[in-house]
């Protein structure tokens, strides 16, 4: 609601223009046609019709501030910048049971997290730019591990932020979506496989009651 009393002025600086132009062009017609209207009269030995307006009268000078005011409004009007829509913070999806709104930033955690899970993937920044309509654009800025191919890095990252995006957001008909991918270095290494320290300990066996020999942890007492 903010932006009611700009609207508001918007109006009214509309209106004024119409009035005073109209206004204007009524008094210039009727100055052509019939200058006696105005109380003017022909200049002596001249067949010229003219029209002489006395400017040190307090109606002249009303008008010409009236003017001014209006012709700077006009000004102010023409060089402000008028605020623009502000950023959208979700994105409809489509369901069976009817829209729902999805966070951006709810999106772009899950995409990020989709991508990172990757091996080859060490850093993934994530940005879903919305403001254009019927497409939405994925800025993704990624590293990969050292030795690892990043063209082949980047197509499973597209794979799996595409997968991920259409299991949280349902677009509907005539919209899309876009990925742009960008490649900033290596980070990192890639983990080993078969690393024996990765492997799961055995769990131990149920406990089935106090075995005997108990051990007097006593020292004997």
């Amino acid at each position: 609601m903010a932006s009611e009393p700009s609207r508001v002025g918007t109006r009214l600086l509309l209106l004024a223009n119409l009035v005073v132009g109209t206004l204007s062009a009524a008094a210039i017609v009727v100055a052509f046609v019939r200058p006696a209207v105005f109380g003017l009269e022909l200049i002596p030995g001249l067949d010229l019709r003219t029209v002489q307006l006395p400017l040190a009268t307090p109606v002249s000078w009303g008008l010409f501030l009236g003017a001014v005011v209006l012709l700077l409004c006009n000004f102010a009007w023409l060089v402000r910048r008028s605020p623009g829509p502000g950023p959208l913070t979700h994105i409809v999806s489509e369901s069976a049971s009817g829209q729902v709104k999805v966070a951006r930033e709810a999106l772009e955690s899950g995409l990020r997290n989709a991508g990172e899970a990757l091996p080859e993937i060490t850093r993934l920044r994530v940005q879903v730019d919305c403001a254009q309509p019927r497409r939405i654009v994925v800025m993704s800025v990624f590293q990969c591990a050292e030795g690892a191919s990043n063209l082949n890095a980047s197509q499973r990252l597209r794979q799996v932020l595409r997968e991920r995006f259409t299991d949280m957001v349902q677009l509907a008909d005539g919209n899309r979506v876009e990925f742009e991918l960008e490649f900033q270095g290596f980070f990192g290494k890639l983990a080993k496989k078969g690393d024996k320290s990765a492997a799961f300990e055995p769990e131990p066996p149920p406990f089935t009651g106090p075995k005997y020999p108990i051990d007097d942890d006593e020292g004997g007492n």
